[in-house]
C-alpha cells in the first residue's frame, strides 16, 4: 500500500491532524529536554561515570548487599556556573532501595560548591520531566489516533478532572471538609466526564443520574457497615500517621476510587438501552430490562476484576519485601492488603448495585423519548 492509498484510507484531514499532533509531541519532548532556563535549581548532565565496589554486607536471607562508589563528571547547564564541569561523588547499594545509580547522559539537580575550575557538586535529585512529558504526549497521541474526536474529548475530560481534583486538594488545605469536597468533586467528575464524552442528551442525563445514585447507595452501604461494626472488620494500620479520623478518609477514598468504574457501568448500560430502543422503538419494558440484565452480567465480572487489580497492584513491592523477610501470607493479607481488598469489594458492590439502577433509570428516561411506530394490524396489506 503506497502513501496515496494510505491517505485515502485514513482520510487526508485526519492524517494531517495526526501529523501535526505528532510534530507537537516531538517538539514538546525536545523542548522539555532542554528547558534548563525554566529552573531556579542548578541542573547538570553526567558526561562520564566510573565506579568501584567498596564493601558488601548481609542483607535478606541468603543474600548480600553490595555498596558502590561512583565518580561522576558533570557539565552544568544553567545558573552562574553554566558551561563549567564539576565532580560528583555518589554512593549507592545494589538493591537501589534508598539511593540511585547514575549513568552518562542523566540530568541531575545539584548543589555546587567551590569556585574557579575545581568545582564540586552534590546531587539532590534527578530531572525526570522529560519522561513525564514523553509519556503524556504518547498517551495523548495514542488516544486521539485510536479514538478520533471521541478520544480528543476523553483527553479533555481527563484534563478537566485533573484540574477539579487539584482544586479540591487546594480547598482542603484551606480548611474545608474533606468528605464534602469529595462529594462535590464526585458530582463534577461525573457530570463533566459523561457530558464531554457523550454530549448533552437524555442518554447522558440517564448515565449521570445512574452513576450518582449508584455511588450514593454504595457509600451508604459502606458507611452503615462501618458504623455497625465500629470499624472492627477493617485495619487502619496503613493510615496510622494521619491525624484526622480514619473513617472519614477511608469513606472519601471509597467515594472517589469507585467512581470511575461506576461511571463506566452507567454509560455502558445507558448507551446499550438507547441502542436497543433505536433498533426497535416498540420494544417492551420487560424486554429492555431482560436485555439490560444480560449485558450487566457480562460486564460486572470484568469491571470488578479491574478494580481488584488496580487496588492490589500498588502493594506488590511491599508484599514481595514482606515475603522475602519470612512474613506469613496471613500477616501479609492482614497488614498490607486489608484496605485494598475492602476497597475493591466495596467498588464491586457499587458495580453490582449500579446495574439495576442504571437499567431502571435508562428505560424510564429513554423509552418515553422515542417515537413508537404503529404496528401493522392483522389483515393490513
Amino acid at each position: 500500500m503506497n502513501l496515496k492509498d494510505l491517505l485515502k484510507k485514513v482520510g487526508r484531514k485526519k492524517a494531517v491532524t495526526i501529523f501535526i499532533l505528532f510534530l507537537i509531541c516531538i517538539g514538546g519532548v525536545i523542548f522539555t529536554e532542554n528547558d534548563y532556563f525554566l529552573y531556579d535549581r542548578t541542573i547538570a548532565e553526567v558526561v562520564s561515570a566510573s565506579e568501584e565496589l567498596t564493601r558488601s554486607s548481609p542483607a535478606l536471607i541468603n543474600s548480600k548487599e553490595y555498596q558502590y562508589t561512583q565518580r561522576l563528571t558533570v557539565e552544568i547547564k544553567n545558573g552562574v556556573h553554566k558551561g563549567k564541569f564539576a565532580a560528583v561523588t555518589n554512593k549507592y547499594s545494589s538493591s537501589l532501595v534508598t539511593d540511585e545509580k547514575y549513568s552518562k547522559g542523566d540530568k541531575l539537580f545539584v548543589d555546587v560548591n567551590g569556585s574557579g575550575d575545581t568545582l564540586k557538586a552534590t546531587c539532590t535529585g534527578v530531572k525526570r520531566d522529560v519522561y513525564a512529558v514523553g509519556v503524556t504526549m504518547l498517551f495523548a497521541l495514542t488516544i486521539v489516533i485510536v479514538g478520533g474526536k471521541k478520544g480528543a474529548l476523553s483527553l479533555l475530560s481527563v484534563t478537566l478532572n485533573t484540574l477539579i481534583f487539584a482544586a479540591a486538594i487546594e480547598f482542603y488545605h484551606r480548611g474545608l471538609d474533606l468528605f464534602g469536597l469529595c462529594l462535590a468533586a464526585a458530582f463534577l467528575f461525573t457530570a463533566a466526564s459523561l457530558t464531554i464524552v457523550s454530549g448533552v442528551n437524555k442518554k447522558t442525563a440517564a448515565a449521570v443520574i445512574s452513576a450518582l445514585c449508584g455511588t450514593a447507595v454504595t457509600i451508604a452501604i459502606a458507611y452503615t457497615v462501618l458504623k455497625l461494626t465500629k470499624g472492627r472488620g477493617v485495619r487502619f494500620d496503613q493510615m496510622q500517621y494521619l491525624i484526622k479520623p480514619y473513617e472519614e478518609i477511608f469513606i472519601s477514598e471509597l467515594l472517589v476510587g469507585g467512581l470511575g468504574a461506576i461511571m463506566d457501568i452507567s454509560i455502558t448500560m445507558s448507551s446499550s438501552m438507547s441502542e436497543l430502543i433505536d433498533r426497535d422503538s416498540s420494544i417492551t419494558f420487560s424486554a429492555l430490562r431482560y436485555s439490560g440484565r444480560e449485558i450487566g452480567k457480562d460486564i460486572m465480572g470484568t469491571m470488578t476484576n479491574v478494580l481488584l487489580f488496580t487496588y492490589v497492584c500498588g502493594c506488590i513491592p511491599l508484599i514481595i519485601l514482606a515475603l522475602r523477610n519470612n512474613v506469613t501470607l496471613t500477616d501479609v493479607l492482614n497488614n498490607y492488603l486489608d484496605l485494598e481488598i475492602v476497597r475493591a469489594f466495596v467498588g464491586g458492590i457499587g458495580i453490582v448495585v449500579t446495574i439495576p439502577i442504571a437499567i431502571f433509570i435508562s428505560t424510564h428516561m429513554l423509552k418515553g423519548t422515542k417515537k413508537i411506530s404503529p404496528q401493522p394490524k392483522e389483515g393490513d396489506a
